[in-house]
């Protein structure tokens, strides 16, 4: 997989197909850097349509008044773009932690 991304809530699935990019349920991976308990795993294809993944977490934080989130990345470019896109939607109420995988 190509990123984690955990909460304290459930995380929906979604598939861009024609974006190719898929984002199911996670597994039973023991990862040491996962705290939070629901995750799901994302397969990127194109690394152009990131910003996909950014919008799929903004409209996942509109939902609720308070979320914590973690984001485990494998890709060091994919990991500098999308700390830049959501650096600029920080809200004090939803914690954003970002790392490498």
């Amino acid at each position: 997989m190509d990123i984690f991304i955990a909460s304290n809530r459930q995380l929906p699935i979604r598939y861009y197909v024609q974006e190719a990019i898929w984002i199911r349920r996670g597994g039973s991976i023991k990862l040491p850097d996962l705290t939070l308990p629901f995750f799901v795993e994302v397969e990127i294809k194109n690394q152009y349509n990131l910003h996909i993944i950014a919008d799929y977490i903004m409209d996942f934080q509109r939902q609720y008044k308070h979320t914590e989130i973690q984001l485990l990345i494998r890709n060091t470019a994919t990991l500098a773009t999308l700390q830049d896109m959501l650096s600029h939607h920080t809200q004090t109420q939803h914690a954003i932690t970002i790392l490498p995988l």
